[in-house]
């Protein structure tokens, strides 16, 4: 029986409707103005090794419910949170809203909470920061609310460069959003969300966001007006990204039309699955397999991913028995290697720069981050450079310049890691492990990772064997890393993270 919103999507018989979009279903009323309790900033639980460690969302969800989004991880979705069904029944909605005077507070650096504080010195630098991290900030919920329009002139006002993910190829059309950036242009740059060059398969995927073409429309008005962009190419996903019936080089057309539009750097990363789907996250999976014409997906990758002892579980999906913390299945190196050095090769030959933001290739970057900026960009060239992707792009350079160097960890530490509690950067999941961890900084969780190099997020591992420990430094007593090239006979060690 269908549910009473299915849309007839033709992807299944619409009895998985109330499961994939009732949460979000926008045809409910929504309350005149959003709860505002959300905490909207925070560091970025990928900050370890990303060069834009502050991250802003002004609502706890998103609009566009696409199948792979790995929100769907977290304890915004609400299949992993009760507080948010809580939420719609006290307060009539789904979602709540960061205070827009609290931006203003911290843009002015009035916020008071540690958290703040450790971000005031990036600011100072010039470091730019995060706009949607979990949630697109021109979608629907955006529409409804507004907060981008007062958000907007107050980047502009205490000039902080902005790096803005979106998918909002027609809210971003409308004028009214056009005009907000008229001011400063060379502020904002659009990583453009982009994974398939038909809109008849991406409405499949995204499936409440703006098709290909409406993308691509929105940022060719935004780049004519001097804002820059960027194609995020992620996840790459088979039969949807690389070819399909008609168009047997569809990702190089796409690099093409962004090209046209005014992309000038692609960021770059093959899919990776949830190993511990729950049935929500299982049916959207289902749905994106069979959309990519390979409905047992998770099946195959189960073959080229990391290791551990493959189970399935009650909702059909395979997931890893003993892999611990891990929350992403990759494939091995070798089965991304070509699809990513013709990615990084077609937009050299564009005149772009590469980034990538899987861990197996973050050596072959532009520069020291997966955003595709350039060093000696203006308004983005200032990028956090106390990470690990800055130091294996480096540890490369190095290495093929014949003065091999070495790291410890003193090296990279962000200055701020030791200043934050882990759990005001990531969800730690129950209480055991919050009781265990809570007087535990980042920097705490970082270091432990270092040292430990048959840690999954240990540089050893997480790179595939490309950082290794090489001795120990005498004044810290942490490891010493060094860059080695990619060696085909490890990745039977290492498969994934």
């Amino acid at each position: 029986m269908k549910d009473k919103h299915c849309k007839e999507c033709g992807l299944c018989d619409g009895t998985l409707c109330n499961t994939l979009f009732g949460e979000l279903n926008l045809n409910y009323e929504l309350p005149d103005k959003f709860p505002q309790s959300y905490n909207g900033l925070r560091f970025t639980s990928d900050a370890m090794d990303c060069s834009l460690p502050i991250a802003i969302d002004q609502h706890s969800g998103c609009a566009y419910n696409c199948t792979y989004c790995f929100s769907n991880s977290l304890q915004r979705a609400p299949d992993r949170n009760p507080a948010v069904l809580q939420r719609l029944i006290k307060h009539g909605s789904f979602f709540n809203e960061w205070n827009i005077k609290k931006l203003e507070k911290f843009l002015n650096r009035e916020l008071k909470d540690d958290i703040a504080k450790a971000m005031y010195p990036l600011l100072d630098q010039g470091c730019p920061v995060q706009f949607g991290a979990l949630g697109d900030p021109f979608d629907d919920l955006e529409l409804h609310s507004g907060w981008a329009k007062k958000a907007i002139p107050l980047f502009i006002k205490y000039k902080i460069p902005v790096r803005v993910g979106t998918k909002a190829g027609i809210n971003l059309q409308r004028p009214e959003y056009l005009k907000l950036f008229e001011d400063s242009p060379e502020q904002f740059w659009f990583a453009f969300s982009i994974i398939s060059n038909s809109d008849d398969l991406i409405k499949k995927i995204d499936i409440r966001a703006p098709v290909t073409s409406e993308r691509l429309k929105a940022m060719k008005l935004l780049t004519n007006l001097g804002c820059k962009a960027s194609l995020r190419f992620r996840p790459f996903l088979p039969g949807i990204s690389d070819a399909y019936p008609g168009e047997p080089n569809a990702w190089e057309v796409l690099m093409d039309r962004c090209n046209e539009a005014g992309a000038r750097a692609v960021s770059f990363e093959y899919i990776f699955l949830n190993p511990a789907p729950t049935e929500r996250q299982a049916a959207m999976y289902r749905l994106m397999f069979k959309t990519m014409g390979r409905p047992n997906f998770d099946k195959e990758w189960g073959k080229d991913s990391q290791r551990g002892v493959w189970k399935q579980n009650e909702a059909g999906l395979i997931y890893a028995s003993d892999t611990g913390s891990v929350s992403c299945r990759r494939a091995s190196r070798k089965a991304k290697y070509d699809i990513t050095m013709k990615v990084k090769d077609k937009a050299l030959s564009l005149g772009w720069n590469f980034g990538c933001s899987d861990p197996h290739f973050k050596e072959e970057n532009s520069s020291g981050g997966c955003c595709g900026f350039s060093e000696q960009d203006k308004w983005f060239g200032n990028w956090s450079r106390r990470q690990l992707t800055e130091v294996i792009v480096q540890a490369k350079r190095a290495y093929e310049a014949g003065k091999p160097r070495q790291f410890t960890y003193n090296d990279w530490r962000p200055e701020w890691a030791h200043k934050v509690r882990v759990a005001h950067c990531i969800s730690l999941g129950d209480w055991h492990t919050h009781r265990k961890l809570k007087t535990q900084t980042f920097g705490d969780i970082m270091r432990k990772k270092w040292n430990t190099p048959n840690h999954p997020r240990s540089p050893y591992m997480y790179f595939g064997g490309m950082l290794r420990p090489v001795g120990i430094d005498n004044n810290s007593g942490d490891l010493v890393y060094e860059y080695r090239p990619w060696d085909e006979e490890y990745d039977e060690k290492f498969k994934g993270e």
